[in-house]
């Protein structure tokens, strides 16, 4: 039989970046319509690509658990008939990941947008460093190509990056980018060194583009921060224009002060 992915189960989970550094616990949410028959589960995917089930339950018997997850005694849920939670202690940098929250009832499917975690290692890359230009300032319709640089002596391996944009009043941030691998990356043979460069190009922008946006990478076990350059957009001004509007202006008052002096000569006597 065919499975149907549908919206009808309505699952929904936060779908949000939640960044935390290594040893905390996390809280994973989910809430689904009231289904007969459901069967709940939580996955993993991670940033090349890889997935795996952690736990699955269907009505109320115990939970089944992947023993790679069951054996680390981390992972817990909390289910009822309409959440299915999932909470991990103690986390550690290789549970960076994307989970999702899965319910399906008879042939029909319904999965969350997904939650992202990036677990922070402050014990690691130390050698590693990530920069990014501070201010950009563009005008309505103009493009630009925003940079993250990282240098790392520690480790050569690949790359995942995220960009994140904060924008007024939004106190958690939205993530732009899932995790795109694509880099200019050089490698020094003298020092042991690589830089790698990585770009996030945007056409047209306007007023709601606005924000500081942070660069996220995750390499050599940690996972590092840029300082986050500041999008300002603001209103393009002719120049032309202005100076045409001044000349005017300017015009306007020698043609009023001329009436003025044509219509009493001794006020233009010294």
């Amino acid at each position: 039989n065919l499975a149907v992915c549908s919206s009808d189960l309505d699952v929904v989970q936060e779908n949000n970046v939640k960044i935390v550094r290594a040893g905390e616990d996390v809280n994973f949410t989910c809430t689904f319509s009231n289904v007969l028959q459901a069967t709940k589960a939580w996955l993993k995917q991670t940033a090349d690509g890889k997935s795996s089930q952690i736990v699955s339950s269907y009505l109320n018997q115990p939970p089944s658990w992947n023993k790679d997850f069951e054996e680390t005694n981390r992972f817990y849920v909390i289910k009822e008939d309409e959440h299915f939670n999932l909470t991990i202690l103690n986390v550690k940098p290789s549970d960076t990941a994307t989970y999702f929250c899965v319910v399906s009832s008879y042939n029909i499917i319904g999965m969350g947008a997904g939650s992202r975690l990036l677990v922070r290692d402050a014990a690691m890359g130390r050698n590693t460093a990530l920069q990014q230009s501070l201010i950009d300032t563009l005008h309505p319709g103009d493009s630009v190509s925003l940079q993250c640089s990282i240098f790392t002596e520690s480790c050569a391996e690949e790359h995942s990056v995220y960009w994140f944009r904060q924008s007024s009043g939004d106190s958690q941030g939205e993530i732009y980018t899932k995790g795109e691998r694509n880099g200019q990356c050089e490698n020094s043979t003298e020092s042991q060194t690589q830089s790698c460069v990585y770009n996030l190009f945007k056409r047209n922008v306007s007023h709601s583009d606005a924000g500081i946006y942070y660069c996220a990478v995750a390499a050599c076990g940690d996972i590092l921060f840029g300082k986050g350059t500041k999008l300002n957009v603001t209103e393009s001004v002719d120049v032309n224009a202005a100076l045409l509007v001044l000349n005017i202006l300017f015009l306007t008052l020698t043609v009023f002060l001329a009436i003025k002096l044509c219509q009493d000569p001794k006020k233009g006597k010294v």
